[in-house]
């Protein structure tokens, strides 16, 4: 059985009202009594009627600005994933006229960062999609989206002190304190487990790490294991530095039995460890890009925490849309991601 379509004529008639006031409600144009609005609402939830999104952009005729400023990556990258999302959802929304933007930074640098943040109010947007990575040049850039009245979402962080339409992210605490319990539960029960970070220009550690390392040690002292806790961190922008400063790590901390990457790089110190043949220690680090599927094949990675990246930047640009179109009021909204985990033994069910 073909279920009909209701219209919007059809609703006016169920609430007794006339299709221009339906309109009105639909489209959050005001004017409209609250008995009027009540009435209609009432049918609209008993129908379970669905704005038809692609029909109304056609019919407003608008293109609408987009700029996307996130972390610049590489192919097979974790930002990537989350831009391959955003781009996909333009195409699925190819009727719909969409000129979309970048302002790329180095995640690395937080003077980067910076720049590219005060490049978007030039490009005079009418919307942004944030991928944060420092807070406070986040919030900065925030109050003067707010200040010019355009709406922004975040992906992958949320960011205090802020305005969202919407958040799409998952839970990092939730993610650090998941870590220690599979490190934990992995590694052998006598020795320490070490937390490594990435170094950044600038001094300020990302917000996802901070989160994550809060989770992490919340886990180990809840287990009274605080103590079993060493720290490092270690270069992406000069990885030539690495092998010497990991070992050197490894070597003042021979007891070390397991490592939590809090970052999407766990492939780097995986590879150190490799080629030295140190393969009794269990690295556990975030995210399916193609390095850390990689080690994941060849054993030197243990497990990934994966995020649904993809996922992120689809529904990123879909509630943007849906915003724009229909001049909803953002409700801050925090939608979070699964977390999934992934082995060696379920990695060929991931795409």
């Amino acid at each position: 059985m073909v279920r009909q379509k209701i219209k919007i004529k059809d609703i006016a008639k169920m609430a007794g009202v006339s299709a221009g006031t339906v309109d009105r409600i639909l489209h959050n144009r005001g004017n409209v009594s609250r008995a009027s609005r009540e009435a209609v609402e009432r049918v609209l939830a008993e129908v379970n009627y669905k704005f038809n999104l692609h029909i109304s952009a056609i019919s407003c005729r608008k293109t609408f600005r987009i700029t996307v400023t996130t972390p610049i990556a590489s192919p097979g990258e974790y930002w990537s994933s989350i831009q391959s999302g955003i781009e996909h959802a333009i195409e699925e929304y190819s009727d719909i006229n969409i000129s979309c933007n970048y302002a790329y930074y180095n995640q690395y640098d937080i003077y980067s960062c910076k720049s590219a943040f005060n490049s978007i109010t030039d490009q005079v947007p009418d919307a942004v999609i944030i991928g944060p990575t420092f807070v406070h040049e986040t919030q900065e850039l925030c109050k003067r989206l707010d200040a010019a009245n355009i709406p922004y979402i975040f992906v992958d962080s949320v960011i205090p002190d802020t305005h969202p339409v919407a958040t799409f992210t998952t839970d990092h605490y939730t993610c650090g304190f998941l870590l220690g319990k599979l490190l934990l539960s992995m590694s052998a029960k006598e020795g320490s487990v070490a937390i490594l970070g990435a170094q950044r220009t600038g001094n300020e550690r990302a917000s996802t790490s901070l989160e994550r390392r809060r989770g992490f040690r919340d886990y180990m002292a809840r287990s009274g294991l605080t103590d079993r806790i060493r720290e490092a961190s270690f270069s992406v922008l000069n990885p030539e530095e690495n092998e010497k400063s990991i070992m050197e790590f490894i070597q003042a901390n021979r007891d070390i039995r397991g490592i939590a990457v809090m970052n999407s790089r766990g492939y780097i110190i995986a590879d150190i460890l490799r080629k030295k043949g140190i393969d009794d220690i269990i690295i556990i680090s975030f995210d399916l890009t193609s390095n850390n599927i990689r080690c994941i094949k060849n054993g030197s990675i243990t497990a990934l925490l994966c995020q649904r990246p993809e996922l992120q930047g689809f529904n990123a640009i879909k509630e943007m849309m849906q915003h724009l179109i229909y001049k909803q009021e953002g409700k801050g909204n925090h939608y979070t991601m699964p977390i999934d985990i992934v082995m060696q033994e379920n990695l060929p069910y991931y795409k």
